[in-house]
Parts: C-alpha cells; sequence; structure tokens
C-alpha cells in the first residue's frame, strides 16, 4: 500500500521553518497593527491639544509611545505638549529621548532650544540653535537663525539679533513672523520709522495674522497717531475676535474712544 503524503502534514524541518515563517508574519503585522494604533493616538493627542485639551492630549500621547517606543516624532510631540504645560524639565527629558534615538533630528534640537530660551538659559538656547542650523540635513534653518536672533535680542545684543534675522530672512523670504522680531528689535533701538516698515512686511506676508496690525497699533499709539491706531485695532478685532490679540485691541480701542 502506498501512503500518499497530505499536503495538510510536513515533516520535521519543513515543519519548523512554515511555523517560524508564520510566526514572523504575525509578529510583523502586530507591529505594524501597534504602529498604526499608536500613529492613530498621536494624531488624536494632537488634535486634543490644539482643541484647548493640553492635558487630555498629552495622555494620548503617552498612549501612543507606549505602543510604538522606537518613535522619535511621537517622544517630541510628548516634549512640546510638556513644553506647553510649562513643565520645562520633563520637555527637555522627552526631547533628549527624541534625540538618543535619532541624534540628527535637528527639528527636535531646535525645539529643545526653545525651552532653554523659555527658562532663560540663554546659551544652551544658541547652543540648541546653532547645532540644528548647522545641520545640512534641516530643511527649515531660518527657524533656528530666527530663535537664535531671538536670543540675542533677549541677551541685549540688538547687532547679533539682527544679524541672525536678516540670515533667516535670506533663507525665506516670506517668513513672516522675523519681520515682528526685526520690528520689535528697531522699537526696542527707538527707531519707529524701521519698525513700522517692519510691521508692515509682517503683514503683507501674513495680513490674517493679527500680531503685526497689534504691533502697528502700539507704535502709532506711541507717536499720537491715534487715527491710525484705531484703524488697526478694529482690524484686529475683525481678523482675531476671541482671541488674545482681538481681546487686547477691544480694551485698547475703549481706552482711545473716551
Amino acid at each position: 500500500m502506498r501512503f500518499v503524503k497530505s499536503p495538510l502534514f510536513c515533516s520535521g524541518m519543513g515543519c519548523l521553518v512554515a511555523g517560524l515563517l508564520l510566526l514572523s508574519f504575525g509578529c510583523g503585522a502586530d507591529r505594524a497593527a501597534q504602529k498604526k494604533k499608536a500613529n492613530t493616538l498621536a494624531n488624536l493627542g494632537n488634535a486634543m491639544a490644539a482643541e484647548g485639551n493640553p492635558r487630555g492630549g498629552l495622555q494620548r500621547l503617552l498612549e501612543a509611545v507606549e505602543l510604538d517606543p522606537g518613535n522619535e516624532q511621537i517622544y517630541q510631540q510628548i516634549a512640546l505638549a510638556f513644553r506647553g504645560l510649562g513643565d520645562y524639565p520633563l520637555s527637555l527629558k522627552y526631547f533628549r529621548k527624541a534625540l538618543e534615538l535619532n541624534p540628527q533630528f535637528s527639528e527636535a534640537v531646535n525645539n529643545m532650544g526653545t525651552v532653554y530660551l523659555l527658562m532663560g538659559d540663554w546659551n544652551k538656547a544658541i547652543s540648541c540653535f546653532k547645532k540644528a542650523a548647522d545641520n545640512i540635513k534641516y530643511q527649515t534653518p531660518q527657524y533656528a537663525y530666527n530663535n537664535i536672533g531671538l536670543a540675542y535680542f533677549k541677551m541685549g545684543d540688538y547687532q547679533k539679533a539682527l544679524e541672525n534675522y536678516e540670515t533667516a530672512l535670506r533663507l525665506s523670504r516670506s517668513y513672516s513672523i522675523v519681520y515682528l522680531n526685526i520690528a520689535r528689535l528697531y522699537e526696542k533701538k527707538g527707531n519707529l520709522k524701521e519698525a513700522e516698515a517692519n510691521y508692515r512686511e509682517a503683514i503683507l506676508y501674513r495680513p490674517k495674522d493679527p500680531a503685526g496690525r497689534m504691533g502697528l497699533a502700539k507704535l502709532f499709539i506711541e507717536q499720537g497717531k491715534i487715527e491710525e491706531a484705531k484703524a488697526s485695532l478694529i482690524k484686529v478685532i475683525s481678523d482675531d475676535p476671541r482671541g488674545l490679540e482681538g481681546r487686547e485691541a477691544r480694551k485698547l480701542l475703549a481706552v482711545l474712544q473716551k
């Protein structure tokens, strides 16, 4: 009698190899599912934070990193969440975790510098920003140069601040935040003409951002140009009816209209 080997059975080594292949496929599928769930949780966490629930958002991010502990982006998002909550030591801890996974993660290096900036540790802040700017792979070095300028401005070194702001603008002419920072620098130096010109540049590139018009309004008040100030404040209220600038504009306008 001949026995036909059933395709449902295998022998010795063949069975072991098949089992390992199935196990490997199963583990790979599980990891992919975990990464997908982690990404979903991270997106949810960021959305919750943006909608005014930073602690709830942070909880989702912490759950996400448990599922995907090798994801440097999630560690950075957690660090940014702690920065927003004002917990700078924990923010630095999670930025370091991100950088342990990817030492070339220049976005994290730059953002880590902003924590030192908020802490008033100008030298460590500048060190981070320069390290980010020097990385040829960093695609937005203008952010780092703007931050270097801001650190020097805080230190009272206006010349170095201006040099770095100008470098940022050479890299990205439409980077409106830099114009705001240059305007504030000139305002601090008492050069109101240059301050006004740079506030107008900021408005030109981001007309719906109320910061430029608010700065311009305050500059007009300082110069005694009340009607121009009122017009700017009305525009701020229109563009930012529920925001911080909008509320401040209402208060200033009420004072000017008395």
